[in-house]
């Protein structure tokens, strides 16, 4: 026991504070570590991003930076593992769906109805937001964009706010439509099988987090078609938020492990080109705060993300993290 704990302390600089963040890190996220090899490992990582959330937060505090860092459930990942684990690629999936026709139609600039925007826009304090789910280790983050822009327009149609269910595009909406399950797929594509097949709710097909054979029993809730807001233009994409509802994008998300609170910018080293992209998010409004306009998106890693699982990211700023590159919303 006394060789152990001499470890800890000598293979680098450790402090008593160090191993009570590990413990309560481990306890909150339920990370049992049986091999003593592996727990070491994953704390000198833990006190790597410990040491990179002291450093730019210092920077945050003089207002040097414009977002915060905090612990996050990835806290104990490298850069590299939490890229593995956002692991879809929409480039490649563009490139494997490129000879696909689907009914969809683009949604171009019309500087008449650009200008008449307001100045921001929540769909939550309109009531048409469920609330945040997390994915999980499943690389369904393509199907909760999608279902988060399904439920708004289920409400708009219907009345009614409804969770729908991410589990069933993993599922069923899978090879046959461009999708992979947990290993990624295209909101578009997840919009085209709710065309065809319909969804079910939450509550009658919930998320288990892993890709399963699919069990729709019976059709649900249809759309007629779907939009594809024109590539890397924030107006439109603007424009189709304040008038449409909260809207499925992607982004380049390598950058926002760690994202405590702020406006994420293009500082964070994040890329805005097609082949960057690998996560789908649902932006559902947009404001300013401190003089910087913002994006107000939902993100599906749980509350404990972010602020409550939901993160701000530069507006108007040559497309920040991609965000107006691929994105895209139903139509009921």
């Amino acid at each position: 026991m006394r060789r152990f704990i001499f470890f800890w302390f000598v293979a680098g600089v450790t402090t008593s504070t160090d191993l009570d963040q590990w413990a309560q890190f481990k306890s909150k996220h339920g990370r049992v570590y049986t091999i003593t090899q592996e727990d070491r490992k994953r704390f000198s990582i833990f006190k790597d991003n410990l040491q990179k959330i002291e450093y730019h937060n210092a920077k945050y505090e003089k207002g040097e930076v414009s977002y915060a860092l905090k612990i996050t459930k990835f806290a104990d990942m490298t850069w590299d593992e939490f890229k593995d684990f956002l692991r879809n690629s929409f480039g490649d999936l563009l490139e494997d769906n490129s000879e696909k026709s689907y009914e969809s139609r683009l949604e171009e600039r019309d500087e008449e109805t650009i200008v008449d925007l307001p100045t921001a826009v929540d769909w939550n304090q309109k009531g048409a937001v469920t609330k945040v789910k997390d994915q999980g280790t499943c690389g369904s983050c393509w199907a909760f964009s999608a279902v988060g822009a399904l439920e708004a327009q289920h409400l708009q149609t219907n009345g009614s706010l409804l969770d729908l269910s991410a589990q069933e595009l993993v599922d069923c909406a899978d090879a046959t439509y461009g999708n992979m399950g947990c290993a990624g797929g295209l909101m578009d594509n997840a919009f085209n099988f709710v065309k065809v097949k319909g969804i079910l709710t939450e509550k009658e097909y919930p998320y288990k987090g892993i890709s399963d054979y699919c069990r729709q029993k019976q059709e649900g809730f249809k759309i007629q078609s779907y939009v594809d807001v024109a590539n890397q233009d924030e107006k439109v994409l603007a424009k189709a938020v304040a008038q449409v509802g909260p809207v499925s994008c992607a982004m380049d998300a390598s950058y926002i492990q760690l994202y405590s609170h702020g406006i994420i910018d293009r500082s964070c080293g994040c890329d805005n080109a097609r082949y960057s992209l690998n996560h789908g998010v649902l932006v559902v409004g947009y404001g300013e705060e401190n003089g910087v306009q913002f994006w107000l998106v939902k993100n599906s890693w749980g509350t404990g993300w972010g602020e409550d699982g939901y993160f701000k990211l530069r507006k108007d700023d040559k497309n920040t993290c991609g965000i107006a590159t691929l994105s895209s919303y139903p139509v009921a």
